[in-house]
C-alpha cells in the first residue's frame, strides 16, 4: 500500500486488522460470527429470561453461624450496630468488641439477662456459651444517655 508510508506505525498495524476483521464478518452471510474458543471460555454465560423480574435482594446473605470456640468480631460506635448475629445453639463463642466511639456503649442480650459496657476507645474480649433457645432474641446496646448516640443501635441475635 502506498498510502501506508504516510501513516503513523500504529495505524499500519490497526488498519490490516480492520480489513481482517471486516472480512471475516463479511463471509459469513450475515449470520453472527462465532466466538473463539477462547472467547467462550471467557464468556460469562448467557442468563435465562424467564419474563419475571429477578428478585431483589434488601439485605446481603447472612454468614454462617460460626463454630463453637470461634470468635465473633464486633464493632460499635455512636448510632452503629450489627444487624445481626447469628450462633448456634450450645456453642462457646468469644466475643471481641471494640468501641470507635468516644462515647461508653453496651453489648445486650436482653433476654439472657446479658450485659457488657465497653468504654470509650476500648476492644473487650468475653466468652459466652450460648443458650440452648433457637429463634429471634433482641440485643443492642440500650444505654440512654442525652444526645442520642445510643438511639437505632439494635439488632436480631438468632440462636439456629
Amino acid at each position: 500500500m502506498v498510502i501506508s508510508r504516510f501513516l503513523p506505525s500504529a495505524f499500519r498495524l490497526v488498519v490490516p486488522s480492520l480489513f481482517l476483521i471486516f472480512a471475516a464478518c463479511s463471509s459469513s452471510g450475515g449470520a453472527a460470527p462465532t466466538a473463539t474458543p477462547a472467547a467462550r471460555a471467557t464468556a460469562p454465560p448467557a442468563a435465562a429470561t424467564t419474563g419475571a423480574p429477578a428478585p431483589t435482594a434488601t439485605r446481603p446473605p447472612s454468614p454462617p453461624s460460626p463454630p463453637s470456640g470461634a470468635e465473633i468480631k464486633v464493632t460499635v460506635k455512636d448510632n452503629t450496630f450489627p444487624n445481626e448475629i447469628r450462633v448456634k445453639a450450645g456453642a462457646k463463642v468469644t466475643f471481641v468488641v471494640t468501641n470507635e466511639s468516644m462515647e461508653k456503649h453496651s453489648v445486650e442480650f436482653p433476654d439472657f439477662k446479658f450485659y457488657k459496657e465497653i468504654e470509650a476507645g476500648q476492644t473487650v474480649r468475653f466468652d459466652w456459651t450460648v443458650p440452648n433457645e433457637k429463634g429471634k432474641w433482641d440485643m443492642g446496646c440500650f444505654l440512654t444517655e442525652p444526645g442520642g448516640v445510643h438511639e437505632g443501635m439494635e439488632g436480631d441475635l438468632i440462636i439456629e
